[in-house]
């Protein structure tokens, strides 16, 4: 079974970037990426924004959109009809606060020598920097656009990260688990496959790195590997509050956001 050529997180470089896009390395974490004041401002805007659920067990909310609300039972063109107002009810958010997502590109784009920006597809562009309220766990998932998206242009991408910029973080939990077990179901015709709840046999005597969410800092992992994140607790008022996205790598090296 395949292992990581060693278990830490790295700091943000070409290398460790192309290492990750690779699933050499578990993880990157950008320290201190937001301030205290930032973290403070957006949590609190957050938490006045349009929130709605996922319709999954465990109760996740967030403010934008995910794609994975359009995966069964509707056209692509009905996500990219709903793109102009994810990117409003985000930006109302970045209004109170302050916009991580030209941010984090802008940190992208000094380390990889290709060109990043938002996903585009025959529609227009993709949604990208879903705002979460993850405190109650998220369960066993993988998310790798070839097999989730089928039909999209995202679909061509030859690797996907992950990242989180967490603004608020519980005393204890809300630790995710990456299992090094790419996903790599079985497909019907353009059906994408479950994706969300997979059976643990499924990762079972796979290496796994665990990382904990720190108010401030972004963390980076390779979003095919199968992963999930433990409830938060602590018995005080602090959840697990993050803002993030996808990153496909094309087969021009260019990086793509999507959600």
């Amino acid at each position: 079974m395949a292992t990581w050529r060693d278990k830490r997180e790295h700091p943000l470089s070409r290398d460790a970037l192309r290492a990750l896009l690779e699933n050499e390395i578990p993880a990157i974490r950008i320290r201190d990426f937001a301030t205290a004041d930032e973290c403070a401002s957006f949590a609190a805007a957050m938490r006045g924004g349009n929130i709605r659920s996922y319709g999954v067990d465990r109760e996740i909310g967030y403010i934008g959109m995910a794609q994975y609300e359009f995966r069964w039972g509707k056209d692509k063109r009905d996500y990219f009809a709903a793109v102009p107002k994810a990117f409003a009810d985000q930006r109302a958010v970045f209004a109170r606060s302050f916009d991580p997502m030209t941010r984090f590109i802008d940190t992208l784009q000094g380390v990889w020598p290709a060109p990043i920006g938002l996903a585009q597809d025959e529609y227009g562009p993709y949604f990208a920097g879903i705002i979460r309220f993850a405190t109650g766990g998220i369960d066993l998932h993988a998310d790798y656009a070839p097999f989730n998206m089928p039909g999209y242009a995202v679909a061509d991408i030859t690797s996907q990260l992950a990242w989180n910029l967490f603004v608020e973080a519980p005393a204890t939990g809300g630790v995710t688990t990456v299992h090094h077990s790419p996903w790599t179901p079985a497909m019907r015709d353009d059906t994408p496959p479950k994706s969300y709840g997979l059976p643990r046999e499924d990762v079972a005597g796979a290496e796994t790195f665990d990382y904990c969410a720190v108010a401030g800092d972004v963390v980076i992992f390779n979003s095919r590997n199968q992963h999930e994140v433990s409830p938060g607790g602590g018995g005080d008022a602090r959840g697990r509050l993050q803002i993030g996205s996808f990153v496909g790598r094309q087969r021009d090296d260019a990086l793509v956001l999507f959600a």
